[in-house]
C-alpha cells in the first residue's frame, strides 16, 4: 500500500494535465491549497477515492496512474471552492468522491472496450448531482471566502503571505500573459497569478510539448475570440484554461503522438470546441448548471472516434502505448517505429548455405512481373563473376546446381512437386513454369516457396514438420529455368505458383569491398553476394535467458558501496519477457531470437544495475562474426544535458536535432579452437546539432554459456558487476 499510496495521490493531480510527473503533481497539490479548504477537500476526495480502489483490489497500473482519483480530485476541490465546509459539506464530500469513483470506473468500462477516454466527464455528472439540489440542503452554504479572498491568505499564511499576493498581484503584465496564468490557475477554480505562474513553471518544467501546446490553445482561443466576439466565443479564465488548452494539450500531444498534423488540429478544434461549449451554455441554462468541462471532453472523444474509423494510420497517430509523457511517448514510438518493425514479419533466413548472389530481385528485368514481381533468384558466382565451371554446357557445371535448399523458417509441408525432368542449359519448360517445388506453412500465415529444384532431391513429405536451417531439397534446373538457380518467394497461399508478397529477410550477411554487412529485415539488391548468419551457441545460451530463472550481480556503486542486485526474469499478460529488479523497482524488456538479442524498452529507477546492463547490452549479435551492430535509442532513456534536450523537446514535433547512437561488437579474448570466453563492447554516443560525442563505453564478458561480469565508463559512473547468480 506505500508504494501505492504516494504516487497515486501525486499522479491524481498530475493526470490533470495529462502526465504522470511527481514534479508537477506536489506543485498543483501545493497551489490547490492557496484556498485552503478547496485543496483539503481535493486531498481527501483523492485520498478517499484511492483507499477505496485499492481496497476492492481494482487494477494497480492505474490506480497508481491516477486513473481512478483525479475526477475526484476536481469534485473535492470545486465543491471546497463553491461551498462553506461543514458537516454536511464533509458527507457529501465522501458521498460525492465515492460517486465519482463508481463512474470513473463504470464509464471506463463502457467507453474503454471502444478505446475511448472519460477525461472528466464523471466530475461534471457528480459535481451536478450535487449543486443542482445543493440549495434543499439547509445545513450547506454557498461560500463567500473567494470574494474576501484576502482574509483567507491571511489565514494561511498571515502577513507576509498577504504581502506576496498583493505584490504579485499588482504587477502590471502584458495583457496575453495576465490571461494565460489566469487561465491556467482556473483549473483548479482559482483565478490567481501567483498559482498561474506556478502552474506554468511546473508545466515547463515537466513537458514542454504540453507546455507549448498549452500557449497554443490559449493563443487560437483568443484570437478567435477576437474574430467572433468574447461572448459569442464564451470567453472565460476557466473555459481558455478547462476546455481550450485541454483540447489542444489532449489531442496535440497525449492521445495522438506529438506531430505538425497533431499540432495544427489542436488549432482547429478550439473553434470547434467554442461552438460545442457555447451550446451547451445556452442548453444548461435552463437548469442553471454551469458546463465546466463537458465541451472539451465531447470533442476529444468523439475526434478520437473520428481518428479511430481511419484505415490508415499514418497522419495523426494515436498514441500505442501511453507512457504519460509527450515526450517519452514522441520519442518511443520513432525508435520502436524502426527499430521494432521486426514484429510485424516472421523471420525469414536465406534458403541456402554460404555466400549465394543476387541474380534478379522483385521487379526484375526477366520473370518477377506483376503478381509475381516479389522474388529472389539466387545463384553462386565465382570472383570472375561467372556462374559456372569448365565451358558451362551441363548442368553439373553449374556452381549451384546440386546444392542444399534448406527451409527458411519453421513450418510445415503443404504443397510439392518433385519428378520434374531437369532441363538443357538454355532450354524452358514453359508447360511446368515452376519446376520442381515445395511450399511451406509459417506462422502468421505466412508461406515460402522455393522452386526449379533438381528431380527427385526433395528430403520431405506433404505434412511433414520442418525447422529452419534444415535441408529439404537441392538446386536444380526444371521448369522455366534455363541455367542452374534457385527461386525463393513468399506468399499469402498454400499453392504452388501463387502470387508473391512484399516480404522482408530478417538478418543476412552482405558483402562489400571485402566486408561483411549486416542487414537486417530488409529486401536485398540485385547482384550482392549474401550468406546466413552463423548462431555463435556460447552467446546464444549466455542470452537466451528463460523465465523463472533469475540473475544477481554484485557491484561497487558510485558512492563506493558495495552491493548486490537481483533480476528475475518473468513474462507480462502479453508474454513479453522482461528483467525485474526488486531491489530498484526497475523494469527490463527484452526479446532474443536465434540471432538477436535486444532490449526494447526500460521502466524505473535509472540508478539501478539493471539500467546500466540494458544500455550495455541494448543490442547484441548472437554471432562470431566480429561486425558492428548499429542502434538507437529514444533521447528520454538516457541522461543527456538538461538545456540541449529541453531545446530538442520544444522542436522534436516538427524537427530533431539531438540523436542517441548505440554501437556494439564482439570482440573474441580466446582465440584457440571452440573458443568459450568471449567480450562484447559497445558504445552509445550523442549526436546534437552535427556533431556526435561519444558518451558511454560497456563490455560484457562471456564464458561458457554464461554472462560472467560486466562494466560500464560514463563521465559519472564506472560500474563493474560480477555475476554470483
Amino acid at each position: 500500500m506505500k508504494t501505492t499510496l504516494l504516487p497515486a495521490v501525486l499522479n491524481s493531480y498530475s493526470i490533470v494535465f495529462f502526465m504522470n510527473n511527481r514534479v508537477l503533481g506536489i506543485a498543483l497539490l501545493l497551489v490547490s491549497f492557496i484556498n485552503f479548504y478547496a485543496g483539503l477537500s481535493g486531498l481527501l476526495a483523492v485520498l478517499l477515492a484511492v483507499l477505496i480502489a485499492h481496497w476492492l483490489n481494482f487494477d494497480k497500473a492505474s490506480l497508481k496512474s491516477g486513473l481512478y482519483s483525479f475526477n475526484a480530485l476536481i469534485t473535492g476541490i470545486g465543491l471546497g471552492t463553491f461551498f462553506d465546509p461543514g458537516m454536511v459539506f464533509f458527507v457529501l464530500l465522501a458521498l460525492s468522491s465515492l460517486l465519482t469513483l463508481l463512474i470513473s470506473i463504470a464509464m471506463g468500462g463502457w467507453l474503454g472496450k471502444n478505446g475511448l477516454p472519460y477525461l472528466s466527464i464523471p466530475f461534471v455528472l457528480s459535481f451536478w448531482m450535487i449543486l443542482l439540489p445543493s440549495s434543499l440542503y439547509e445545513n450547506l452554504g454557498l461560500t463567500q471566502r473567494n470574494i474576501f479572498w484576502i482574509n483567507e491568505a491571511y489565514a494561511l499564511g498571515g502577513n507576509p503571505l498577504v504581502q506576496i499576493f498583493e505584490q504579485i498581484e499588482s504587477w502590471e503584465l502584458q495583457h496575453l500573459l495576465d490571461i494565460y496564468l489566469r487561465s491556467l490557475s482556473s483549473v483548479i477554480f482559482q483565478n490567481n497569478l501567483l498559482v498561474g505562474i506556478v502552474i506554468a513553471v511546473a508545466l515547463l518544467i515537466s513537458s514542454r510539448i504540453f507546455f507549448s501546446l498549452s500557449l497554443l490553445g490559449f493563443l487560437s482561443a483568443y484570437i478567435f475570440a477576437q474574430f467572433v466576439g468574447t461572448e459569442a466565443a464564451s470567453i472565460t479564465y476557466y473555459n481558455i484554461g478547462a476546455n481550450f488548452m485541454m483540447i489542444a494539450i489532449a489531442i496535440g500531444g497525449f492521445f495522438v503522438i506529438p506531430s505538425k498534423s497533431s499540432y495544427l488540429w489542436s488549432i482547429l478544434l478550439v473553434p470547434l470546441s467554442s461552438i460545442v461549449l457555447v451550446f451547451f451554455v445556452k442548453l444548461f441554462a435552463y437548469f442553471q448548471l454551469p458546463v465546466f468541462s463537458l465541451p472539451y471532453a465531447i470533442v476529444t472523444i468523439i475526434f478520437i472516434q473520428f481518428l479511430q474509423q481511419r484505415n490508415l494510420n499514418s497522419r495523426m497517430v494515436l498514441t500505442p502505448i501511453q507512457h504519460y509523457s509527450p515526450e517519452i511517448n514522441l520519442y518511443a514510438y520513432l525508435n520502436n517505429k524502426e527499430r521494432l518493425e521486426r514484429f510485424l514479419y516472421l523471420p525469414l533466413q536465406l534458403p541456402f548455405w554460404g555466400e549465394w548472389t543476387l541474380t534478379q530481385g522483385h521487379n526484375g528485368a526477366f520473370t518477377h512481373k506483376n503478381e509475381w514481381q516479389h522474388a529472389f533468384d539466387f545463384m553462386i558466382l565465382d570472383q570472375e563473376g561467372k556462374s559456372y565451371r569448365s565451358g558451362g554446357l551441363t548442368c553439373s557445371d553449374y556452381y549451384c546446381y546440386g546444392k542444399p535448399v534448406v527451409a527458411a523458417a519453421d513450418g510445415v509441408v503443404v504443397d510439392l512437386q518433385d519428378n520434374i525432368e531437369d532441363n538443357e542449359i538454355d532450354q524452358v519448360n514453359t508447360a511446368q513454369n515452376w519446376g520442381n517445388s515445395l511450399v511451406i506453412r509459417h506462422a502468421n500465415g505466412i508461406y515460402t516457396q522455393v522452386s526449379h529444384l533438381k528431380k527427385q532431391s526433395l528430403k520431405v513429405n506433404k505434412g511433414d514438420f520442418v525447422k529452419a536451417g534444415e535441408v529439404v531439397g537441392h538446386c536444380g534446373n526444371s521448369g522455366r529455368s534455363p541455367y542452374p538457380h534457385l527461386h525463393f518467394q513468399v506468399q499469402a497461399s498454400p499453392y504452388i505458383g501463387s502470387p508473391t508478397l512484399d516480404y522482408p529477410l530478417a538478418y543476412f550477411l552482405e558483402q562489400s569491398q571485402g566486408q561483411s554487412l549486416l542487414r537486417q529485415f530488409s529486401k536485398p539488391a540485385e547482384k550482392q553476394v549474401l550468406s546466413n548468419l552463423i548462431q555463435q551457441p556460447y552467446l546464444y545460451h549466455a542470452f537466451n535467458i528463460q523465465p523463472d530463472r533469475s540473475l544477481s550481480f554484485s557491484y561497487t556503486n558510485k558512492d563506493g558501496i558495495e552491493q548486490t542486485e537481483s533480476w528475475q526474469v518473468m513474462t507480462d499478460a502479453y508474454n513479453f519477457s522482461y528483467l525485474y529488479s526488486s531491489e530498484k523497482e526497475a523494469y527490463a524488456y527484452f526479446t532474443c531470437d536465434n540471432t538477436m538479442f535486444y532490449f526494447t524498452t526500460f521502466y524505473g529507477n535509472k540508478d539501478s544495475l539493471l539500467y546500466y546492463f540494458f544500455l550495455s547490452a541494448y543490442k547484441i549479435l548472437l554471432s562470431d562474426f566480429s561486425i558492428d551492430v548499429q542502434d538507437k535509442l529514444p533521447i528520454s532513456l538516457l541522461k543527456t544535458n538538461i538545456i540541449l534536450r529541453s531545446l530538442n523537446d520544444f522542436f522534436a514535433p516538427f524537427v530533431r536535432f539531438m540523436e542517441v547512437k548505440y554501437r556494439s561488437r564482439i570482440q573474441q579474448m580466446d582465440h584457440s579452437l571452440n573458443t568459450s570466453v568471449l567480450e562484447l563492447e559497445s558504445e552509445i554516443s550523442i549526436r546534437a546539432f552535427g556533431k556526435t560525442k561519444p558518451g558511454i563505453k560497456s563490455s560484457i564478458q562471456i564464458n561458457h554459456n554464461r554472462i560472467e561480469s560486466f562494466k560500464f565508463i560514463s563521465d559519472q559512473s564506472y560500474i563493474y558487476a560480477k555475476n554470483i547468480t
